[in-house]
């Protein structure tokens, strides 16, 4: 009878925690080799991280006088007028450039239909909103009360082209008045807080004046200051720049001046 071999080769190598190593089977005086070990490679997902964005902060200008004076905002400024015999004296209005809607909501006449009444709708958007290239409009309208759509709809170009609007719920209606405002905020250190400001483009003085801050040197009070301008005396060749400085009471010169550009 054959004699049967069983010889058990161990080989371990500890590296870390990991136990490698193999057994062998001599069967009748023959080895058998060990088998063949593939590596498997594992693939890991491409994961994309993103690194978190930092806000935006607001440039800021600051001198002697003034600190913490953020961008100047500029925005269009219209008032409309006209008569509207509507139901409850309620009307819609929605301000457009071409199918964008930039502004909407809703106001009341001073009397209500059968009877015609007056209103005055003033309306404010910001310049950001808007491109220079394409006109802005005003629907007014009411709506019905059953379908719930718009009935009645005037359409007003607030750049005060073409006559003005009417059908069976409003007329007379027209741009009164069109006016650009700046706003400005921030801090200034100034005598008894009294400031002053003047806009400018280029050489030609558009608008100036003064303003109070909250409370007067050698203390930091805040600013907070809007301005109107004719939109008539403003072209579209030069950009916008806003002065704010102090007087010095000796020499009636303009002091601690700070230009800032007008976006």
């Amino acid at each position: 009878m054959k004699t049967k071999t069983i010889a058990i080769v161990t080989a371990s190598i500890l590296a870390g925690s990991t136990l490698l190593g193999y057994v062998g089977t001599t069967w009748a005086g023959k080895q058998q080799q060990p088998p063949t070990q593939t590596k498997q490679e594992v693939k890991v997902p491409n994961v994309l991280v993103q690194k978190p964005q930092k806000p935006q902060q607001e440039k800021t200008y600051a001198n002697d006088a003034f600190r913490n004076i953020g961008e100047v905002k500029l925005s269009e400024q219209y008032v409309i007028k006209g008569e509207a015999r509507v139901f409850e004296g309620s009307y819609n209005y929605v301000v457009k450039q071409g199918s964008k809607v930039i502004a909407k909501g809703f106001n009341t006449a001073s009397k209500g239909g059968p009877e015609w009444g007056t209103f005055s709708q003033t309306i404010t958007v910001p310049v950001s909103k808007t491109a220079k290239k394409q006109p802005l409009t005003v629907e007014l309208f009411e709506v019905d009360m059953e379908s719930g759509k718009q009935v009645n709809k005037v359409v007003v170009d607030v750049n005060g082209k073409g006559n003005a609007k009417q059908n069976d719920a409003f007329r007379g209606v027209k741009v009164a008045s069109a006016k650009l405002q700046a706003s400005v905020k921030g801090e200034a250190r100034v005598f008894e807080g009294t400031y002053h400001y003047a806009v400018k483009q280029g050489k030609t003085t558009i608008t100036e004046g003064y303003g109070t801050a909250s409370i007067g040197a050698p203390e930091w009070g805040t600013l907070n200051q809007t301005i109107s301008m004719d939109k008539g005396k403003v072209s579209d060749k030069q950009p916008l720049t806003l002065e704010l400085f102090e007087m010095d009471m000796e020499s009636g010169k303009a002091t601690n001046k700070l230009v800032l550009p007008i976006r």
